[in-house]
């Protein structure tokens, strides 16, 4: 199995793409502020929002994301280069045998149902890398293992099912039943499911396409396994571990004092399994701190980055221009018909995701404006809430305000710039069938 394709891959380029669009984010943000009527922002504030975006409202939740990544990068380092990855990847291609496009579809099926029932994001990062790594091993790409984790596991956010942090806020705002109507969100459920298995599979199989018609790479691609003990209890460790953490989200989505707290626990499961891997291969409490210690190294780069994000919306608020862009829009929309005003909704709830990533604080914002504004145009409440989890969750997956989007990208080393290009096609998909079922909720009085 190719070592450079393993673990962690850190990509200093990407990292470096990266500041250069959220720099100019940044600077496109505070020329915002001084056109649009507002607060205002000193320019030495502006300067330093990176870090003053820390003793803001949202700055424990980014210093949980920075530890939750830091931990990360050591945990799959030491899996990593103690062999154990390596071994569970093999495992896995050997039992799936000729069943690859059988697991892609259950694979991306798992990490739908984490976003579209529990309202898993973030706490679904941890598994990207092993995914990625797993893709590659089956003879696609890192792009096509982004697809079947990140992807998936946003665009299951998006539908909002049962989506405690979307829907079922959104709902309460909206005074409706908890989790009422859940017939048009079921629907998309499956439709989206079917657009990623209709964009994830020819691309694999052109992966595959393109690796027969380099024999000295297709040859890289054939994976042996032997079992070994000692990693096999590595192993049964690991997937336990992971499996008591799955148990806690499941949990989570039930008991709310759980989620606030479900990052930094997730983060322990991982460092809890990372160090027991790493007993049972009998790797040494030496090595094992190197391995770990130059983990969090490699992706220490990244969390600048999630500063640089953060300090986006902080700006628009120390400048109360948000106020003002709310207004705008309203007064819009409410010129329009029905069919245009739902879809206004859509795409206004799209901009807005930009500047505030967080679905329920984002709720929060929007729907005590849009609730009056639906009544007065004759949207019913329940669409509107369909509208808000369509532009609040899919541009997740292309918003690079957006701190889950960075962290899988740089877990992996991929520039935004390539995810972009090999994402566009399913993000068209995507944006026809809400744009479909929004109508169709529309005609129906939904």
């Amino acid at each position: 199995m190719d070592k450079e394709k393993k673990g962690l891959a850190i990509s200093i380029q990407s990292v470096v793409t990266a500041v250069g669009v959220l720099a100019a984010l940044m600077i496109f943000t505070y020329i915002l502020t001084l056109v649009i009527p507002g607060e205002g922002i000193p320019f030495w504030k502006w300067l330093l929002s990176p870090f003053l975006v820390l003793g803001s409202s949202q700055g424990g939740t980014i210093i949980a994301v920075v530890v939750f990544l830091l931990v990360l990068g050591g945990v799959f380092n030491a899996l990593d280069r103690s062999g154990t990855m390596d071994y569970m990847l093999r495992k896995i291609v050997h039992l799936a045998g000729d069943r690859k496009y059988t697991l892609l579809a259950l694979i991306t099926l798992f990490f739908l149902s984490m976003g579209a029932f529990i309202g898993c994001f973030e706490e679904c990062i941890p598994m990207v890398p092993l995914v990625v790594a797993l893709s590659v091993a089956m003879g696609w790409d890192e792009l096509t293992g982004l697809g079947m984790s990140m992807g998936a596991v946003a665009c299951g956010f998006s539908t909002g099912v049962l989506n405690p942090f979307t829907t079922g806020v959104a709902q309460t705002l909206m005074g409706l039943p908890a989790f009422s109507g859940i017939s048009l969100r079921l629907l998309t459920y499956v439709a989206i499911y079917g657009c990623l298995l209709l964009f994830l599979v020819p691309y694999a199989k052109k992966c595959e396409k393109k690796n027969a018609e380099n024999p000295e790479k297709e040859a890289s691609q054939v994976v042996s396994f032997v079992k070994a003990p000692e990693k096999e209890n590595a192993v049964r460790f690991f997937v336990l571990t992971i499996l008591a953490c799955f148990l806690f989200i499941i949990l989570s989505a039930f008991i709310k004092a759980l989620s606030g707290i479900l990052m930094i626990v997730v983060a322990v499961f991982f460092l809890i399994a990372g160090i027991g891997c790493c007993m049972c291969v009998k790797l040494g409490f030496q090595k094992s701190f190197f391995y770990f210690r130059h983990g969090v190294g490699s992706v220490f780069p990244s969390t600048f980055l999630l500063l640089m994000a953060g300090s986006i919306q902080y700006t628009m608020t120390e400048a109360g221009i948000m106020d003002t862009i709310l207004e705008f829009a309203v007064s819009v929309i409410s010129e329009l018909s029905v069919y245009e005003g739902i879809l206004c909704i859509f795409l206004f709830t799209m901009l807005v995701n930009f500047f505030v990533s967080s679905g329920s604080a984002e709720a929060m914002l929007l729907m005590p404006i849009l609730g009056p504004l639906a009544d007065s145009c004759d949207i019913s409440r329940q669409l509107t809430v369909l509208a808000y989890n369509y532009g609040d969750g899919f541009s997740n997956l292309i918003y690079f305000t957006n701190p889950c989007l960075l962290i899988a990208l740089n877990l992996v080393g991929i520039s935004y710039g390539k995810w972009i290009r090999f994402s566009a096609k399913l993000q068209l998909m995507i944006g026809v069938v809400c744009c479909l079922i929004l109508l169709l909720g529309t005609a129906i009085e939904y």
